[in-house]
């Protein structure tokens, strides 16, 4: 303890008795933890500019979520363009794989008689 608090104690001691002067010292903070109003007041000032900080940052979130939002319409867009592509691209290789099966075919047959012929 320091001087001061050490004489404070004494003084409680002697008003209030052992137990009663225990008490009060035991809830006074430590004399360096103690905050002024000032203290208070830069502390609330300060938090009010997080706070701030905090609204504008929370802003820029809104926007960042409605950009995904629009990314992501582009992109179920883009899925269904891309699965269409997909359902075109099937029936075309279809039909060229018949078409190129039947004209082998054709082309066997057309070979084949000619050799029959000859």
């Amino acid at each position: 303890m320091t001087t001061a608090r050490d004489s404070l104690y004494t003084r409680l001691r002697e008003v209030l008795g052992d137990p009663g002067a225990q008490t009060l010292m035991d809830l006074l903070p430590p004399s360096s933890d103690i905050a002024t109003r000032s203290d208070i007041d830069r502390l609330d000032s300060r938090m009010g500019a997080f706070e701030r900080r905090l609204d504008r940052v929370e802003v820029r979130f809104d926007g960042l979520e409605q950009r995904i939002g629009r990314i992501e319409h582009h992109m179920e867009r883009f899925d269904d363009r891309l699965h269409g592509f997909h359902v075109e691209l099937r029936k075309q290789t279809r039909t060229f794989v018949l078409a190129s099966t039947t004209s082998s075919a054709v082309l066997a047959t057309v070979a084949f008689a000619a050799a029959s012929l000859i």
